[in-house]
């Protein structure tokens, strides 16, 4: 389990998402016999709380799940926040921070090592993107 699975849950939750009705919770199998289990709630929000992906493995009991935790306000902006979790040993992120505003054009991506440790950083604001590394590096974008 890795940053692929981020991207899945996100493309999961998404999807389910969309969808219409109160909290629901739908359970996957992988090709390779890992448990996906998505729930849903509040999905006419733009920042649906409660909202959840969580995956795995019955062999090794690790899990990586990612849930929409709330919002929270940034710079004025309100932003919803979404937890990305791993157990697996093998992740060289062990935790990840998401927030976003609701028209997209402002967000936070802070990702952590097992041990607390910011691992890196990146945001976007008024059309400027920012990347810091673990070891302090910035670097800036503009996106005119």
């Amino acid at each position: 389990m890795n940053l692929k699975w981020l991207i899945v849950a996100i493309l999961l939750i998404a999807v389910a998402a969309s969808g219409c009705g109160d909290k629901d919770t739908t359970t996957y199998e992988t090709e390779d016999g890992q448990e996906v289990e998505v729930t849903t709630e509040n999905e006419d929000d733009w920042c649906p709380v409660g909202t959840s992906w969580k995956t795995s493995n019955p062999t090794t009991g690790e899990e990586v799940s990612m849930v929409y935790t709330g919002t929270r306000e940034v710079d004025g902006i309100q932003m919803c926040v979404m937890e990305y979790t791993s157990s697996n040993p093998d992740d060289e992120v062990a935790k990840v921070e998401y927030m976003f505003s609701e028209d997209s054009e402002t967000f936070s991506w802070k990702s952590y090592y097992a041990n607390g440790t910011v691992q890196s950083e990146m945001t976007m604001k008024d059309g400027k993107m920012t990347m810091i590394d673990e070891n302090g590096q910035v670097t800036e974008f503009e996106s005119n």
